[in-house]
């Protein structure tokens, strides 16, 4: 028995036709819009094949296709663009939402990317070429590495803690070659214990020896024709490496894309949240919404800023006497990705400031 989107009849012809998905792992609920109606509404298996049949039953249109950014990645949107087919990755977050629906499903969602598609209200993502994603994702991993790893020396730790076991060792000298040593040799009254102990500091080991490799394959990438220049005009920042540079470039990529500085804070999560209405004003804490890994890299790099450059350092004691500490290194960080940003559009290196 044939299903709906394999019968040949036409869905609609010579006129515009806005597509809405809702993306999974086994299935992609579509709805199409065309004249203000919608043409067909059902649910298609996860193959291109599938939805290429259905567009063909869209004979002379100019056809648009709208599906929310998630785990599914940009293979569609690939496909679909190297088709010729105009496609919008739509971010989750800044998809309107009507007051007081509490109704969410794959059907309904699919009716209304196709609707504001239709009523062009939707907003897109910037997505990156393949080989762009690639880089990305090697710079990703290592974090993802990093992360684990420190999750596994958080649990040793811990245990040691639970046990009553006091290493040493001063903070400084933890992790060291003389501190892995002394876990691997601590006599344990219980057997089950030094056990349980050994193959955490084994998946610690592991996790090194794989962020080393991985560690290396990230700086040679940095190093990269593609790469080298606006690396070298980023460590002239006091507080950015190699490591953070990358990380930078790989997450934002093409600087031009945004429009102002305004906009690269916002995307980054760097603006204050505001609640505002007639006369009465309050800004809140930053959004936290957009490129967290950027972020993260901004407000570490920070902190060794405004101990570098006195112009920074001054900023940041004025800011922290009047809003403390903690939202006194965030506008730094602020400030900082705007210098960034000049930076890589001005190709000039970064310069210090008297205080």
């Amino acid at each position: 028995m044939r299903t709906d989107y394999q019968e040949k009849r036409f869905l609609a012809k010579n006129r515009e036709a806005f597509i809405g998905m809702d993306v999974h792992k086994e299935s992609w609920q579509t709805t199409i819009r065309a004249e203000g109606e919608e043409v067909f509404h059902g649910r298609l298996p996860s193959e291109y094949q599938a939805l290429k049949k259905l567009i063909e039953r869209l004979p002379g249109c100019k056809v648009k296709v709208a599906y929310e950014a998630g785990p599914c990645g940009f293979s569609l949107y690939d496909k679909l663009t190297a088709d010729g087919i105009e496609t919008i990755v739509v971010p989750p977050t800044l998809i309107p939402v009507e007051s007081g629906n509490k109704v969410k499903t794959d059907r309904r969602d699919s009716r209304k990317l196709a609707h504001l598609l239709e009523r062009d209200m939707l907003k897109k993502v910037y997505v990156l070429s393949e080989e762009d994603r690639a880089d990305r994702e090697l710079v990703r991993t290592r974090r993802q590495i990093n992360e684990h790893r420190s999750d596994a020396m958080r649990q040793i730790k811990s245990k040691l803690l639970f046990y009553g076991i006091k290493p040493p060792f001063t903070a400084e000298q933890s992790w060291s070659k003389a501190y892995v040593k002394w876990l691997k040799e601590y006599k344990f009254d219980s057997d089950l214990l030094r056990l349980s102990l050994d193959y955490l500091i084994g998946l610690y080991e592991y996790l090194t020896s794989q962020l080393v490799k991985l560690t290396k394959e990230v700086v040679l990438l940095a190093r990269s024709k593609k790469y080298s220049k606006r690396v070298k005009l980023l460590k002239s920042v006091p507080g950015i490496g190699t490591l953070t540079a990358i990380e930078i470039l790989v997450e934002l990529q093409d600087m031009k894309r945004f429009k102002s500085s305004d906009q690269l804070a916002a995307y980054i999560g760097l603006t204050p949240s505001e609640f505002s209405s007639g006369q009465y004003v309050r800004q809140g804490r930053i959004t936290r919404s957009g490129n967290k890994r950027v972020r993260a890299c901004l407000v570490e790099s920070s902190w060794i800023l405004i101990a570098k450059d006195p112009f920074m350092r001054k900023r940041y004691q004025e800011l922290k006497n009047r809003k403390g500490g903690k939202k006194a290194i965030i506008a730094i960080a602020r400030m900082l990705i705007i210098r960034v940003r000049r930076i890589l559009l001005d190709s000039e290196p970064y310069l210090l400031k008297a205080a």
